[in-house]
């Protein structure tokens, strides 16, 4: 019988080795607090022999099971999968098993994965809320044990942790651009009422259109888009339909700026020249679009990583103050608001 048939346990590596279980228990989880030279001798063996860590025995032994859920409410977007990988690599690195879910604001299928999360003895959840959620939604996931992270969305008056963008500086940095460039007849395009990224995005249009001496009416947000396709079908009907034409469109994110520049573009309109537009997440297209898009930038790798710091520190101590970050945002001038930096 080769040694790649047999059942392979920490310790019997440890005692082919001769190290400690220690060891091999630190090694396999790719620590530091060991001689490099002797991890990779122990991460070689395993390899070799077709060793696989029993999680259910570990969980037995440590009370975690080192099951982590992510979940997002559009994971396809550029913004989520950049913010994904920065988690991913994170988690990985740590040894945890990640279970990925894209609810797309559906509440029912949000519930769907937290209960299977629950079922699975999940140690910890980061999760981007669907609209309308309340954090009773999450209560029994904490109740068992597991620590919840909020990311980019909020809920009203929580006392859970989270790490969110400031939606409202995001918006203001961005309509207050377009204001500096003289224009005042601006919309803000995109976006879903009722979630706080929206709802504070809109806070920040309103403020900073005060701050210019103007009082936008509810109308001067058409809501609702949120892709590409959606935002280029808005502009078109907007532009077939009665009514003053906007200079200006502050975008609720990169993605329906992009679909909002094509449609000017098709309609036979200079972007920076005839409409400027600005929009929010400084995705990498933003660099190479036609043209170059000014945006804001959203720290999505950096919300990612500090949403899984935050979820460690929950994890030491259960106890603690909620943990609530906001992230400062700045922008980046590019020529499709007119201006070149």
């Amino acid at each position: 019988m080769t040694r790649k048939n047999r059942a392979h346990t920490q310790k019997t590596i440890a005692d082919a080795l001769g190290v400690s279980v220690a060891t091999v228990s630190l090694a396999l989880r790719n620590s530091h607090l060991i001689q490099a030279s002797t991890r990779e001798r122990v991460l070689n063996y395993a390899r070799e022999v077709g060793y696989l860590q029993n999680r259910a025995a570990t969980s037995l032994r440590t009370g975690r099971t080192r099951i982590m859920g992510v979940g997002f409410h559009d994971i396809v977007h550029p913004f989520f999968s950049s913010m994904l990988a920065a988690i991913e690599a994170r988690l990985s690195s740590e040894g945890e098993a990640i279970f990925v879910n894209s609810h797309d604001d559906s509440l029912e299928r949000q519930g769907r994965f937290v209960a299977s999360l629950q079922e699975h003895g999940a140690d910890g959840l980061i999760i981007s809320p669907a609209r309308g959620s309340t954090e009773q939604d999450l209560d029994a996931f904490r109740r068992s044990g597991g620590a919840v992270v909020l990311i980019v969305r909020s809920i009203p008056e929580t006392t859970l942790d989270y790490v969110v963008n400031d939606d409202p500086e995001c918006m203001r940095l961005a309509t207050s651009h377009l204001l500096k460039l003289g224009h005042t007849k601006i919309l803000m395009l995109g976006g879903k009422p009722g979630t706080s990224t929206a709802d504070g995005r809109y806070q920040g249009f309103v403020r900073a259109m005060g701050e210019a001496g103007l009082n936008p009416s509810r109308n001067a947000w058409i809501d609702g888009p949120s892709k590409r396709l959606e935002a280029f079908a808005t502009v078109k009907a907007l532009w077939e339909s009665e009514g003053e034409k906007p200079t200006a469109f502050a975008c609720f994110n990169d993605l329906v700026a992009f679909g909002a520049m094509s449609a000017l573009t098709e309609l036979g309109l200079k972007v920076g020249r005839d409409v400027a537009v600005v929009g929010i997440d400084d995705t990498d297209e933003a660099q190479v679009s036609s043209p170059p898009l000014t945006t804001v930038t959203n720290n999505a790798q950096i919300i990612g990583r500090t949403a899984v710091d935050i979820l460690r520190r929950r994890q030491a101590d259960p106890e603690a103050p909620p943990i609530q970050e906001e992230l400062k945002p700045y922008i980046s001038i590019r020529r499709s608001c007119g201006a070149s930096g």
